[in-house]
């Protein structure tokens, strides 16, 4: 059987169709000059001539052995633009008996005496390269001056009229918004595809091919009904979405090559391109977050109380302080209440064998200590933002290449002595081998703690290697903080983007107390315990009540009466919630019970004897100080070295 290879790589349906025809009409004369038929012709329309997996060529080569006597070929291009391959194919025909036509280059495989052959393929294969390299150049020029035009990713089309101009698509933007606003939220790439598919939002390739079909195009590539992890990372990862132009990601060595990502610093970078959906500092939030969830191992269904769908807001920075696992957030609706708190997840997974406490923290607990930490923060944040000088970068990179030096240092010193106890260990199993079972043991134990130090070194430095060091860029991250710890003293809360905006972690110990470590070395500029500032609450709580007694003119007083009163000046109490402090004063001898419920309880000591009592509590304490004065102290004044901020800051 006779058969025809026909091919060209040009994608213009027309001419393609044009030359094919052209080169099945020489192979048809050729093969009727010499009396023969071509009985099934192999064709690959659009594909390249320098590789050689083409449908119909590997059709061809298959059919070599089944019923394929000879090929007719118009040129040696035709076969293919590499020179080596192509001289290998050719004697792959000889080796298999078959015979080769080459019409225009007058090649017969069973006439192999042209010496000028390997020249002829050589020539092919340096114009296809040539090309590539004039194409390339041309590219590379146009992406040097960004004006090489590429589709625009979802969220963005080109004006009808003037194609240069990108313009951003309303709707779209809206939905990358919210994958951006979910990320932020604590949900995972899993979790926002799901949401998105549930909503029917479409999809980046269903959104092309309605393009297509409005253009009058027709696409083969296949379109995604549904959302998927990758199309969301992608979304994420995309700094076209802050109006950057970014060409020469990718680039191949060599033709028809693997392309192989190009390094950033290699990239062509246009800034502030186009107009931007997502802006800077929530993009650089969204890549911090990112690079923190790899590095800890988060998860997305973490970030959700359990029994709940609402995203919890310390989702990704709370810590138990003894084992170093994260807190489980948990919801549990009580007879009175809906109760939210955390817990150590070794604990609650495997037990106090595990990890010996709870380390259980209240969500309103932990978000009063975390909104009073960050009302402090404000002047020391603007004092950072005054003062911050950019040799304060380079020697904090300095300082933490000095630490690394120093670690590996030691590491080597460690292995070194390691070294030098296992040849000690043979010296002495060799000069007292009847103590072989004492020198094991001891130079055991000896060695194992040696491995523990060398581990525990790497792991230092592990985390130096991943300590993120602040760019250039960190005085704007500084002043978007200042925004935030505003907006939050203004509404007295926090969300989920402000706590990962300004929170580095937090680690809570087995008393439920939170140690709190901010972002920008801002922790170190305050002296803040938990703990202290609880026991200085309840202080000032027990004086108020006792300040409120010596103001109560009646000579009795009442839970109604301490606890609306307490409850106007900031200190919220219910009347349930008073009577510890009742139960006290009554331990105190200030106050005792009555048969009259409408006076349940008489003031029995004097103002004197009462305010003399305050200052076991709080010693500082001037005696003329009201209750108004004490409560605006404690929740607007500077006290000792602490700062609390008031309304207006």
């Amino acid at each position: 059987m006779n058969a025809g290879y026909v091919r060209l790589s040009r994608d213009d349906d027309k001419r393609n169709y044009v030359s094919i025809e052209n080169q099945k009409l020489i192979i048809n004369q050729y093969a009727s000059d010499h009396g023969m038929v071509i009985d099934r012709w192999y064709e690959d329309d659009g594909v390249s001539g320098y590789i050689f997996d083409r449908p119909g060529f590997q059709q061809m080569m298959a059919d070599l052995d089944k019923d394929i006597d000879t090929v007719y070929v118009k040129d040696f291009s035709r076969l293919g633009r590499h020179n080596a391959k192509v001289l290998l194919l050719l004697d792959e025909f000889q080796e298999r008996r078959k015979h080769l036509i080459v019409i225009d280059d007058n090649y017969d495989s069973f006439d192999s005496s042209d010496d000028t052959i390997g020249i002829k393929t050589w020539f092919n294969e340096r114009y296809v390269k040539d090309t590539s390299k004039k194409i390339k150049r041309a590219i590379g020029a146009r992406q040097k001056e960004g004006t090489l035009m590429t589709k625009p990713p979802f969220g963005y089309c080109r004006d009808a009229k003037d194609k240069s101009i990108l313009k951003i698509v309303p709707k779209e933007a809206e939905f990358i918004k919210m994958v951006y606003d979910l990320y932020i939220s604590g949900s995972g790439y899993r979790k926002i595809a799901n949401s998105l598919t549930d909503q029917g939002i479409p999809t980046p390739s269903m959104v092309q091919r309605e393009r297509e079909i409005e253009e009058g195009r027709v696409s083969k590539k296949k379109v995604a009904t549904s959302w998927s992890d990758s199309m969301v990372k992608e979304l994420l990862d995309n700094d076209f979405y802050i109006g950057t132009f970014r060409l020469r990601k990718r680039a191949r060595n060599t033709v028809h090559g693997k392309d192989k990502r190009v390094p950033k610093e290699e990239q062509c970078i246009f800034e502030d391109h186009h107009p931007a959906i997502i802006d800077k500092a929530t993009f650089s939030l969204v890549q911090e977050l990112k690079e923190k969830r790899n590095r800890t191992n988060y998860r997305g269904s973490r970030g959700e109380w359990i029994g709940s769908e609402i995203p919890n807001p310390f989702g990704s920075c709370l810590f138990c302080k003894d084992c170093g696992s994260r807190l489980t957030p948990i919801k549990r609706q009580t007879s009175s209440r809906e109760r939210k708190y955390y817990i150590c997840t070794t604990y609650n997974t495997k037990g106090r064998r595990y990890c010996e406490k709870a380390h259980l923290i209240e969500e309103n607990d932990l978000m009063e200590d975390v909104l009073n930490y960050i009302k402090m923060c404000r002047e020391a944040l603007c004092e950072v933002i005054s003062t911050y000088d950019m040799r304060d970068f380079e020697a904090e990179k300095k300082t933490l290449a000095e630490k690394r030096q120093d670690i590996q240092e030691e590491i080597q010193n460690r292995k070194n002595q390691l070294k030098v106890l296992l040849t000690q260990k043979i010296k002495d199993l060799s000069v007292a081998s009847e103590n072989e079972a004492l020198i094991h043991e001891t130079y055991d134990s000896m060695q194992k703690d040696l491995l523990a130090q060398i581990h525990g070194l790497e792991m230092q430095e592990k985390e130096l290697n991943e300590t993120t060091i602040e760019t250039p860029d960190v005085k704007d991250k500084l002043r978007n903080a200042l925004d935030v710890v505003d907006k939050i003293i203004a509404g007295g809360t926090l969300d989920r983007r402000d706590i990962e905006l300004l929170i580095e972690r937090i680690d809570v110990d087995k008393e439920g107390m939170p140690e709190i470590t901010l972002k920008y070395g801002l922790s170190d500029l305050i002296n803040y315990s938990p703990a202290d500032e609880m026991n200085r609450r309840e202080n000032t709580v027990i004086a108020l009540v006792m300040k409120l007694i010596i103001e109560d003119v009646r000579g009795y007083t009442s839970a109604k009466y301490l606890s609306e009163h307490i409850t106007a000046l900031g200190f919220k109490k219910t009347k349930q919630s008073i009577l510890p402090y009742i139960n006290l004063m009554k331990a105190l001898g200030i106050l005792e019970d009555t048969d009259n419920s409408l006076k349940p309880y008489n003031i029995v000591k004097t103002k004197e004897e009462i305010a003399a009592l305050i200052h076991q509590y709080l010693p500082d304490l001037p005696a003329q100080m009201t209750s108004e004065q004490l409560s605006n102290n404690y929740l607007h004044c500077v006290t000792g070295d602490r700062w609390y901020a008031g309304d207006g800051i």
